[in-house]
């Protein structure tokens, strides 16, 4: 009797084991499954990063293209007007307040 206690125990034991591991397959199933999931959204979200790098790396070109065209005009601008100002100067008689310091001080 003992024997075939001892028999059936390994037997009901067996089983458990069995239903055990079946269990911990459909898991792993499951695991794999939500992994490649998760591979495939990560490639979608890098490659998204990655586009946003780009487009940010464009941008930045385009801005600071942007900026030195825009120094450049206020330059060209200034020497314009100083050449202007300085031909304004030339072609006309000396400023009233220079006339005055020029008699003042004989």
């Amino acid at each position: 009797m003992n024997l075939t206690s001892e028999v059936s125990s390994i037997l009901t034991e067996l089983e458990s084991l069995r239903s055990e591991n079946k269990i911990l397959r459909e898991n792993k199933i499951l695991l794999d499954f939500e992994n490649d999931q998760l591979k495939r959204r990560l490639a979608q979200v890098e490659a998204q990063r990655d586009s946003h790098m780009s487009g940010k790396v464009r941008l930045k070109t385009l801005l600071d293209q942007a900026g030195q065209s825009l120094v450049a005009g206020i330059n060209k601008y200034n020497e314009e007007a100083r050449a202007e100002q300085d031909g304004d100067l030339i072609g006309t008689e000396a400023p009233r307040y220079l006339e005055n310091a020029a008699a003042a001080a004989a």
